[in-house]
């Protein structure tokens, strides 16, 4: 009877993963129209427990016993196991709008922006004006230039294409823009925004950058291809619930024969 409990864990974990890939295909559809938005996947890998009673040092030994594994387990059971959440850094498409205050970043790199808890970085480029003059973001935080906050105070706001911003024709500041080595691996936050996931990656200023003005980068997510996605896991999910009947049906055999 253990091992037909193991193997009913073993299920449950893949089925506690195919919901959180729903989850993050689910949310990936609700930011369709998202400006900047990167569409996330959730990666996963095996965790083989070696023995019952082992010491839950590790978070792969906490995982497994907190979640999966019953009174019964004897060990030597896998189980699926997130591993981290990838999001894809490719380009969205660009379309053109009609307000100047509308950025995008053909190139790699995103904005800077201070907010009131650090620094965040973002493909977003749909900016405003705040009463003070200040170049902000839809939520009021400060869009940053090589100057720091940038002041718009004129009439005529353009942006070249290496990030020169000019006011009534002066150039008054420079966009910064940063970037980094492993884009996949920041840490996603809400508004759009991005946050190293630890003190050893650093922004970097990028080799290349082409700015445009009065256009957006679009979300990246792919409608069609999530929708597949979907119907795949859905369908993943209804097996893995099929075979943990079909375990639990011939546990229940087992039990009558031992009866006997």
């Amino acid at each position: 009877m253990g091992q037909f409990m193991e193997s009913i864990y073993t299920l449950l974990s893949a089925m506690k993963g195919q919901q959180r890939s729903m989850d993050a295909i689910s949310n990936n559809l609700a930011n369709v129209n998202t400006t900047g938005y990167k569409g996330d996947k959730v990666l996963f890998r095996e965790y083989y427990n070696e023995m019952a009673g082992q010491d839950l040092e590790s978070e792969e030994e906490k995982f497994a016993h907190d979640e999966f594994i019953s009174p019964l387990s004897r060990g030597g059971s896998s189980f699926v196991m997130p591993d981290h959440v990838s999001p894809s850094m490719a380009k969205g498409t660009f379309k053109a709008t009609e307000r100047p205050f509308d950025l995008a970043i053909r190139s790699e790199g995103f904005f800077v922006v201070e907010t009131p808890y650090g620094t965040r970085y973002t493909r977003n480029g749909q900016f405003l004006r705040d009463p003070k003059g200040l170049l902000t973001t839809n939520s009021g935080d400060k869009v940053q230039g090589l100057k720091g906050d940038i002041l718009v105070n004129g009439q005529d706001f353009s942006v070249g294409e290496d990030g020169s911003i000019l006011v009534d024709g002066r150039t008054v500041d420079t966009l910064k823009i940063m970037g980094f080595s492993e884009e996949n691996r920041l840490t996603k936050l809400g508004n759009s925004y991005w946050a190293p996931s630890s003190s050893e990656q650093k922004p970097v200023k990028p080799q290349f950058i082409s700015i445009e003005q009065r256009v957006l980068e679009s979300s990246n997510v792919d409608t069609v291809q999530e929708m597949v996605s979907m119907i795949n896991v859905n369908r993943s999910y209804e097996a893995s619930q099929k075979l943990m009947r079909s375990l639990d049906d011939l546990d229940e055999q087992v039990i009558s024969i031992a009866k006997i």
